[in-house]
C-alpha cells in the first residue's frame, strides 16, 4: 500500500517550481571553460565544508586548478571530502551527478568517469537539461552582478532567468574610485550626496526597464544589519571623506567610518523599492565561505526597516539560519516579511524539514518561498532541487501524520511553497503551473 509521503513525494517531484536566487552565469555560453569537474564543483559552498574539515588553503587552490592532473588533486582533497560528503553541500553534489550523469557518487573510482561527462557538457544544451528537463524550473531570480559595481545592459538569458540587481555599491562606496566608476555606469558625475542618489535612482530605472524583478542586498557579509535613520548633514559628512584620497579603498572592516552614509542610503533605497513595487531579498543568517560574524547577520536587526517600509515586500533569505525561529517570530508580526529557502537546503536538510514544520504552524503559508539555489556553477542546482522536494515532502507529510491537514491539502501547499507564492511575490503572472495528483 502506498503511503501518504510516498504519494505526496511523487506528487511533488512533477511540479513545476520557481527558484528565488542563483549566481550562475547569466548565459550557457558564459560558463567558465578552463576548469574540469573537480575545480567546477569547488568553486562555490561545499569548498567550505573541505576547509572547515582541515583543508589547507593552499590545499584547496591546488584542487581548483584543472591545468594540473586530476587525481594527484582528487588524493589532496579526498579525506577532507569523505568526512565531509553527508552534510547538505556533500549529498546536494551526490544527487547532483546520480540525476545529471547516472553515477552512483564521487570518489577516487567515480571521478575520472564524472570528468568525461561533465567535459561533454560543454557541447551545448546543459542549462536546459539541469533547469529544465531534471529540476523542473520554471524560472530563476538571477544574481548575476557584482555586490559593488554591476556592469551596465547586462542580460540574462529570459528562458531560465529573471534578473535580480544590486545597490550595494551605491549604498557603500568605499572610495572616490568607486564613485568615479558608478557615475561612469550610470552618467550621472558624482560630486555631493544628492548626486549619489541621483545616479542610484537612474541605475534602479534601468534596471526596471530592463526587466528586474528585485533588489538584492548582501550588505550582512560586511556590516551588521542594523541600519539608522541618519539624517541627510550626517550621511553629507560621511560622504565628503570619500574625496579624502582618491588612493584609498577602504578595508572591508574598514568601510565602518562611512556607517552613517550607509545607513541613509539603504533608508533611500528603500523608498525607491517602495515607490517602484520591487521586492527587497535581503541575506540574512550564515554567510558563505569559512570565517564571519553571524551575528552582524541576524533577520531582527532589520526590524525597523520593516516598520517603515510597509509596502516593501522583505523576502529575507536563507530562512536566516542559525536564526530560523526569529525569523518565523518576524514574518508571523509583519505581513510584508517572506520566509525564503533559498540555500537552506542543503545547509542543513533536517534544519531546513524542521524549520518547514514549525513554519506551517507559526506562519501564514502564502508567506513561505520553498526554494532557492543559490549555486555558482550549474550542476549544483540539479542536486539541491531535488533535496528541496524531498524536504517539503517529508514535512508536509508529518503535518499530514499528525491531522494538522489532509493528502490533498498538503499538495496545494506544496504548490504554494513551490511556486505560486514566489510568483505573487515577484509578480510574474497568475497562472498556476500545476500537475493533479
Amino acid at each position: 500500500m502506498t503511503s501518504d509521503y510516498e504519494k505526496l513525494r511523487e506528487y511533488v517531484f512533477t511540479l513545476e517550481i520557481i527558484d528565488t536566487h542563483e549566481h550562475l552565469p547569466p548565459f550557457e555560453k558564459d560558463r567558465p571553460k578552463d576548469v574540469d569537474v573537480l575545480a567546477e564543483y569547488l568553486r562555490h559552498v561545499f569548498s567550505s565544508d573541505l576547509v572547515s574539515a582541515g583543508l589547507s588553503d593552499e590545499g584547496l587552490a591546488l584542487a581548483r586548478d584543472a591545468k594540473k592532473p586530476l587525481m594527484k588533486r582528487w588524493k589532496t582533497v579526498e579525506p577532507y571530502w569523505e568526512v565531509s560528503r553527508h552534510t547538505g553541500y556533500g549529498r546536494s553534489l551526490d544527487v547532483a551527478v546520480r540525476e545529471l550523469y547516472g553515477i552512483d557518487g564521487i570518489n577516487g573510482k567515480t571521478i575520472g568517469k564524472l570528468n568525461e561527462a561533465f567535459l561533454a557538457t560543454f557541447s551545448g544544451g546543459h542549462y536546459d537539461r539541469v533547469l529544465k528537463e531534471t529540476s523542473r524550473i520554471r524560472c530563476s531570480m538571477e544574481d548575476w552582478q557584482s555586490a559593488c559595481v554591476a556592469r551596465s545592459g547586462e542580460r540574462v538569458d529570459g528562458r531560465y532567468f529573471r534578473p535580480v540587481f544590486r545597490c550595494d555599491g551605491f549604498i557603500a562606496p568605499e572610495s572616490k574610485t568607486n564613485l568615479d566608476a558608478l557615475a561612469k555606469l550610470t552618467g550621472v558625475p558624482i560630486h555631493s550626496l544628492d548626486d549619489l542618489k541621483h545616479a542610484c535612482e537612474v541605475y534602479v530605472d534601468r534596471n526596471v526597464r530592463e526587466g528586474a524583478v528585485a533588489i538584492k542586498t548582501g550588505l550582512a557579509y560586511v556590516r551588521p544589519l542594523r541600519f539608522e535613520k541618519v539624517s541627510e548633514a550626517e550621511a553629507s559628512e560621511d560622504f565628503t571623506k570619500l574625496f579624502g584620497d582618491s588612493n584609498v579603498v577602504w578595508e572591508r572592516a574598514g568601510a565602518w567610518p562611512l556607517r552613517k552614509l550607509q545607513d541613509h542610503m539603504v533608508h533611500f533605497v528603500c523608498t525607491l523599492a517602495q515607490k517602484r513595487g520591487l521586492p527587497m531579498q535581503v541575506h540574512t543568517g550564515l554567510q558563505e565561505g569559512n570565517g564571519n560574524f553571524i551575528y552582524h547577520a541576524e533577520p531582527s536587526q532589520l526590524s525597523n526597516l520593516f516598520m517603515e517600509y510597509r509596502g516593501v515586500r522583505f523576502d529575507v533569505f536563507h530562512i536566516g539560519y542559525p536564526y530560523q525561529q526569529t525569523l518565523s517570530a518576524l514574518a508571523k508580526n509583519f505581513p510584508n516579511v517572506f520566509i525564503d529557502f533559498a540555500w537552506a537546503h542543503i545547509i542543513s536538510p533536517e534544519a531546513a524539514i524542521r524549520a518547514l514544520v514549525e513554519y506551517l504552524d507559526a506562519v501564514p503559508v502564502n508567506k513561505i518561498l520553498g526554494f532557492g539555489g543559490d549555486y555558482a556553477f550549474i550542476d549544483g542546482v540539479a542536486g539541491h532541487a531535488w533535496i528541496a522536494r524531498e524536504n517539503v515532502a517529508k514535512a508536509l507529510a508529518f503535518k499530514v501524520k499528525h491531522g494538522s491537514f489532509d493528502l490533498d491539502r498538503a499538495c496545494e501547499l506544496a504548490r504554494m511553497i513551490l511556486h505560486d507564492n514566489a510568483a505573487a511575490v515577484f509578480k510574474l503572472d497568475k497562472t498556476p503551473r500545476k500537475k493533479s495528483r
